[in-house]
């Protein structure tokens, strides 16, 4: 079973009310990430609109002391309710939210959902999870898809994703925590997103990420990335950030 924070004791609110914390959110977000995850890609390069175009759906939380200790990240979007009618991940997500024909939102996406280092295991993220499948039901949508980033895939980059969301542990539950989490509150597991975040950018940069060489053409780890780097002859790296897709019904 889940344990979820009493969101009650603390402070919650969103950047529509409080977009001074818009800094500390992003700070919050890229220290919980690989620094390479807030480089340049399709997604990155929109990101701060969401800020902008729907800072209701920004929710941050505060401790006693005013400090942000989390955040989720999202925004309305169109969705079938079918694997076939996901988007391609959060890139595809953010392109056609602020690039594509405008459409009726029929459910809620969270892009992102980031947890103090201090705080990890205390039940916040749960706490979110169950906010925004309430607003969800609230606003009459069908919940809440999220392209769920598993926290110990990094462990396993060869491996696919499809084959890691199946991993179990001996008690039967899902092998990695977070998407164990999900499920535990409810969530459908429905497919992987292999290419959610595309991030190409010259070696040279990726060489600083890894402290050593990276001759190419060929497959490369990266540290905290979920797949290998893919380095061409013409001596660029791109990297396709696998995700899976999860969905918590609003019912």
């Amino acid at each position: 079973m889940a344990v979820m924070a009493d969101l009650s004791a603390l402070t919650v609110t969103s950047l529509e009310r409080a977009p001074e914390l818009e800094s500390a959110v992003d700070r919050l977000i890229t220290g919980n990430m690989p620094p390479f995850m807030s480089w340049e890609s399709p997604g990155n390069w929109r990101w701060h609109r969401l800020y902008d175009t729907h800072p209701a759906h920004q929710i941050c939380v505060l401790d006693e002391e005013g400090r942000l200790v989390a955040a989720a990240n999202g925004l309305p979007v169109p969705w079938d309710g079918t694997v076939d009618g996901l988007p391609g991940g959060s890139d595809d997500v953010l392109v056609s939210a602020f690039d594509g024909p405008a459409a009726r939102p029929d459910a809620l996406c969270m892009l992102s959902v980031s947890v103090s280092a201090r705080l990890r295991g205390g039940g916040l993220a749960e706490g979110l999870l169950t906010r925004a499948r309430d607003e969800a039901r609230a606003a009459g949508l069908r919940g809440v898809v999220i392209p769920v980033r598993p926290t110990r895939k990094a462990r396993y980059p060869l491996v696919p994703m499809a084959d890691y969301a199946r991993w179990r542990r001996p008690d039967g539950t899902l092998f990695d925590p977070w998407l164990a989490t999900h499920a535990a509150l409810g969530a459908e597991l429905l497919a992987p997103c292999d290419r959610s975040l595309v991030i190409s950018q010259p070696v040279a940069r990726w060489e600083e990420i890894t402290g050593h060489p990276l001759p190419g053409p060929a497959r490369h780890l990266v540290p905290g990335a979920l797949a290998p780097l893919e380095v061409s002859a013409d001596g660029e790296g791109v990297y396709a950030e696998p995700n899976f897709w999860v969905f918590h019904p609003a019912t």
